[in-house]
């Protein structure tokens, strides 16, 4: 039976619609530097991962706003970009690899850096006026960067809140911000991998937009494989309502997230040593101190029920994927505060490291906490293997906020 001309219109209409006609595929080979096919590296999109067989063969149903990241095999690192827009990523097809630089097969160095809340005189937040010198954010973050260097890691980790407050005003601001984040993150000495915090996105319509992120800093969701151990950047900042209903940002692992984390577990053999990083904690000694602050608490996933905003509400389900795994720690910022628990569980010890902020209280001395208080800086320590264990072992380098050159 042949259908009438309008009919037919919009049968085809409804289809393109329901389709993914804007889908795209990325797809080639992962080579080393004299362009044989290199086995065991990953690309993921942020939304679904591969991984290279001895072919070094690779192909991935991506989508043109999304970001595609290549993770090296351990021994090997990218020859120059590690991500690129999906629809270059698609043109490129080859992707190259080249040796890393020996090192140790015991430890391996790592820097933590959190909660920068960086801005420029031209961004300066209102209640910054008069309150902090527009010359500090950056002054102190060309200092870190120094140290950072002499220190020499192999790994430098950012866990989110790069900017001081991108998720506000205009999108031209949130845009000039995340260029401002990028030309930062340019002085970052050799590997680095970061995961958004809250005041690095928008929430334009309701929803969290990883947009500008991803256009300058590259992918949110991130893997990167150390030695032994696969570290792997997970961004959850979710959306959610304030008591009083308004909308509100809170620590919350999407959908999207929880599906991408679990086929990349899907690709790792279980013995791997696992260390996630988080902007919000997926466990806090911190987030339900007495006396809660007034935003404290906000909605939660079940109709009528309340959940700490500063603590990821699918840590039950993460928990659950890593079950049977080893985690060498959970490595979170955003409270601006330096802290190192062990949670001994029937499982065996679990370890949450909390980063504190190279801002302090947002550049205005320490954090505080009620009578605790937290001064500024980042940490350094190393990936070191134990009594036959995973570890990660970091110390906290303080930093003296001073705009004076």
């Amino acid at each position: 039976m042949r259908l009438p001309r309008r009919a037919l219109l919009a049968v085809l209409v409804v289809l393109c619609l329901a389709a993914p006609s804007w889908a795209l595929t990325v797809a080639g080979k992962v080579v080393d530097h004299n362009g044989r096919p290199v086995a065991g590296a990953l690309v993921s999109d942020g939304e679904r991962i591969v991984r290279t067989g001895k072919d070094g063969a690779y192909s991935l149903a991506s989508r043109p706003e999304l970001v595609v990241a290549l993770t090296a095999p351990p021994k090997m690192r990218p020859a120059g970009r590690w991500w690129w827009p999906a629809g270059r990523a698609a043109k490129l097809g080859t992707l190259r690899l080249k040796e890393a630089p020996p090192s140790s097969n015991q430890r391996y160095p790592l820097s933590v850096i959190s909660d920068p809340h960086l801005y420029v005189a031209a961004l300066e937040p209102s209640w910054a006026a008069k309150k902090v010198d527009s010359r500090l954010p950056m002054l102190t973050w060309q200092r870190v960067m120094a140290r950072v260097r002499d220190f020499g890691p192999a790994l430098t980790l950012v866990a989110g809140d790069l900017a001081m407050e991108a998720d506000k005003g205009d999108p031209a601001r949130g845009k000039a911000y995340m260029e401002m984040a990028a030309e930062a993150v340019n002085l970052m000495p050799g590997a680095w991998r970061a995961t958004p915090g809250n005041h690095d996105v928008r929430y334009d319509g309701g929803k969290v937009s990883l947009a500008q992120w991803r256009r300058h800093l590259g992918p949110a969701r991130s893997v990167y494989l150390l030695g032994p151990a696969a570290i792997i950047l997970l961004d959850n900042v979710g959306l959610t309502k304030s008591r009083d209903g308004k909308a509100s940002d809170c620590g919350l692992t999407s959908r999207a997230g929880l599906v991408w984390l679990r086929s990349l577990l899907a690709l790792l053999p279980r013995k791997t040593p696992l260390v996630l990083v988080s902007h919000y904690p997926l466990l806090s000694p911190l987030a339900g101190v007495n006396p809660l602050y007034p935003r404290a608490l906000v909605a939660g996933q079940k109709p009528g029920s309340l959940a700490l905003r500063d603590v990821d509400q699918n840590t039950a389900l993460i928990m659950r994927l890593l079950q049977g795994r080893p985690v060498a720690a959970l490595i979170s910022g955003h409270q601006h505060a330096w802290f190192n628990n062990v949670l001994i569980s029937a499982a065996g010890p679990l370890q949450q490291i909390g980063a504190p902020a190279v801002c302090g209280r947002w550049w205005q001395g320490d954090m505080r906490y009620g009578p605790l208080k937290f001064k500024p800086g980042y940490l350094e320590g190393w990936l070191v293997k134990r009594g036959g264990n995973w570890q990660v072992r970091l110390s906290m380098v303080q930093i003296t906020l001073a705009s004076k050159p």
